[in-house]
C-alpha cells in the first residue's frame, strides 16, 4: 500500500481502490432503484471481476463484472479460467464490450433482472444473502466466489452505500403513502395494460418513473425496470402495467 492513502469506513484504502470506488459508487447506487440490485454487491463483484478496474478486460473494453456474450455486437475474446468437478480449466471466450464503464454498471443490473435464474436474488435486503443466491444461480463456477465477494464488502464497509438506498427507498414510499391513496392515481389509469410493444406518452410517464432512458418505446430494459419495480413493491411480478401497478407507480 502506498503511502498516500486515504481512510474508508474505518480502514485504509489505497490511491487505487478509492479511486475505483469513487468512480462506481453512482452507478452502483443507482442499480437498487432500476434493478433490485444492492450497490455494496455490485461493488463487491465489479472489484473481484475486474481486479480493481485494472483487468485487460475492464481497461481496454470496459466490461468491470465478466459478462460473456457480445453487447450490440461488440465482443472481445479473452483468457479466462473456469472450474468443473473441483478441477480449473484455462480457456478463451467471448467477453461483452462496452463503450464505457457506466454503461458496463447499467447492463449488469439488466443482466441479471432479464435472466430467469437470478430472479430469486432481486430486491433482497441482506448482501449476503444476495450475492450468494447469485453465485448459486451461476454467475461463477469458482466455489469461493460469493466469500470472496462478501470478503469485499465487508473489507470496504461497502454495506454503507445499501443503507443509503435502502433509507431513502423507505423515506420515498412513506411520502407516497401519506400522499395518496394506492386506489387512486394521481394520474388516471389510461385504461389499458401498457407492455412491451407499447409506444407513447403513457410509456414515457413510466420510463421516467422507474428510471430508464425515455424513448416512448416499451422495450426489453423498460420491461426488466417495471419488473424490478413490482418486485420492490409486492406486486405481480409479469414487466407489465396494469391498473394494479399504475396506481402504485403514480
Amino acid at each position: 500500500m502506498d503511502e498516500k492513502n486515504k481512510k474508508h469506513g474505518g480502514i485504509k484504502m489505497s490511491a487505487k481502490t478509492d479511486k475505483f470506488l469513487a468512480g462506481i459508487k453512482s452507478g452502483a447506487l443507482s442499480l437498487w432503484g432500476k434493478f433490485g440490485i444492492l450497490p455494496s454487491v455490485a461493488a463487491g463483484q465489479a472489484a473481484l471481476e475486474s481486479a480493481w478496474g485494472e483487468s485487460g478486460l475492464a481497461t481496454k473494453y470496459n466490461n468491470l463484472f465478466g459478462i460473456k456474450g457480445s453487447y450490440q455486437g461488440n465482443a472481445a475474446m479473452m483468457n479466462t479460467w473456469e472450474v468443473y468437478g473441483g478441477k480449473r480449466y484455462d480457456i478463451t471466450d467471448g467477453f461483452r464490450a462496452y463503450p464505457d464503464q457506466t454503461t458496463s454498471i447499467l447492463d449488469y443490473g439488466v443482466f441479471l433482472n432479464i435472466n430467469k435464474r437470478y430472479a430469486k436474488a432481486i430486491g433482497l435486503k441482506d448482501y449476503k444473502s444476495q450475492i450468494k443466491t447469485i453465485h448459486n444461480a451461476g454467475y461463477a463456477t469458482d466455489p469461493d466466489y460469493a466469500t470472496k465477494i462478501i470478503t469485499i464488502i465487508e473489507k470496504y464497509s461497502l454495506a454503507a452505500w445499501d443503507k443509503e438506498v435502502l433509507v431513502e427507498q423507505e423515506t420515498s414510499i412513506k411520502n407516497k403513502t401519506a400522499s395518496k391513496n394506492d386506489s387512486k392515481a394521481i394520474v388516471p389509469y389510461p385504461g389499458k395494460v401498457i407492455k412491451k410493444g407499447s409506444t407513447g406518452k403513457d410509456v414515457e410517464r413510466i420510463q421516467r418513473a422507474v428510471k430508464v432512458t425515455v424513448d416512448s418505446k416499451f422495450g426489453s430494459k423498460t420491461e426488466a425496470a417495471v419488473k424490478a419495480y413490482q418486485k420492490r413493491q409486492g406486486l405481480t411480478v409479469d414487466g407489465r402495467v396494469g391498473p394494479v401497478t399504475w396506481n402504485r407507480m403514480f
